[in-house]
């Protein structure tokens, strides 16, 4: 699954990243989200040398709607997620191949990530911030953890099973940045998910993300998430007051933007 919006300048790194996986039994889903570059005319140049590309261009309507129509197009049980300026290392897909055959009462599987800047040049390892390989991410656990320790799953590394992600509704649209957050918390609580050790891909991270942006409308985002399971009965009491601690922080963070 790649999903791209005015992508000509990483694109083809993206797509050269999946072409040359030491596993070959895949298809790329490529949703052109409104476009406005080049971006299409590189797409068609690998289609026109017949590599497996299920091609399909809509209007922008942001990467839930983009995701969820990938998941619609796709043929395959397994969904992988490479974004349009990330690349996958050689072996990704193989090593997560190999999990999902050792675990099969896992349904998502992520692993560690190389942050990149915009020249290529290595930052840290996902896992440097936070290591969830110790946790118990069995269905139900696997939710109170993302929620309490944040969003430790890096999308690029992300391999999921295309029936358990349409059980749960796909990727909700009513969100604009917190959209994989979401997904990962509502699959984790109903499904066994699985971390590897293995570094999967590379994330590369633009200005605004190096410097710790977010904007006044992902806070919302995630306020909103942090209230809807604090007024659950799905979690217990000590994560409600971790999550109520987050909102309090998030409140003088939006104090201080305005100030």
């Amino acid at each position: 699954m790649i999903c791209c919006y005015n992508s000509e300048k990483y694109i083809c790194e993206t797509i050269d990243s999946v072409i040359n996986q030491t596993y070959n039994n895949w298809e790329i889903i490529i949703i052109n989200d409104g476009s406005t570059d080049k971006t299409e005319d590189l797409i068609f140049t690998y289609k026109k040398n017949n590599i497996p590309i299920t091609y399909y261009k809509q209007d922008n309507k942001g990467f839930a709607s983009a995701r969820n129509k990938a998941l619609e197009l796709a043929k395959g049980d397994w969904i992988a997620i490479i974004d349009h300026d990330d690349i996958c290392m050689p072996n990704r897909l193989e090593n997560q191949y190999k999990d999902i055959k050792l675990n099969p009462n896992c349904s998502l599987f992520f692993g560690d990530t190389i942050h990149i800047d915009s020249k290529g040049e290595k930052k840290i390892n996902q896992y440097d911030q936070y290591n969830p390989l110790h946790l118990d991410l069995t269905a139900n656990n696997g939710g109170k953890y993302l929620l309490k320790h944040g969003c430790f799953i890096d999308t690029e590394s992300v391999v999921f099973n295309k029936f358990k992600a349409l059980d749960i509704g796909g990727f909700k649209t009513s969100y604009k940045f917190i959209v994989d957050y979401d997904f990962f918390i509502r699959f984790a609580f109903k499904n066994n998910i699985y971390g590897s050790k293995e570094i999967l891909s590379k994330w590369r991270i633009h200005e605004k993300q190096a410097t710790n942006y977010m904007s006044l409308l992902e806070k919302k985002e995630l306020n909103y998430i942090y209230w809807k399971y604090i007024k659950s009965n799905i979690i217990p009491f000590y994560i409600k007051a971790i999550l109520i601690f987050k909102k309090i922080k998030l409140y003088f963070k939006n104090l201080l933007t305005f100030a």
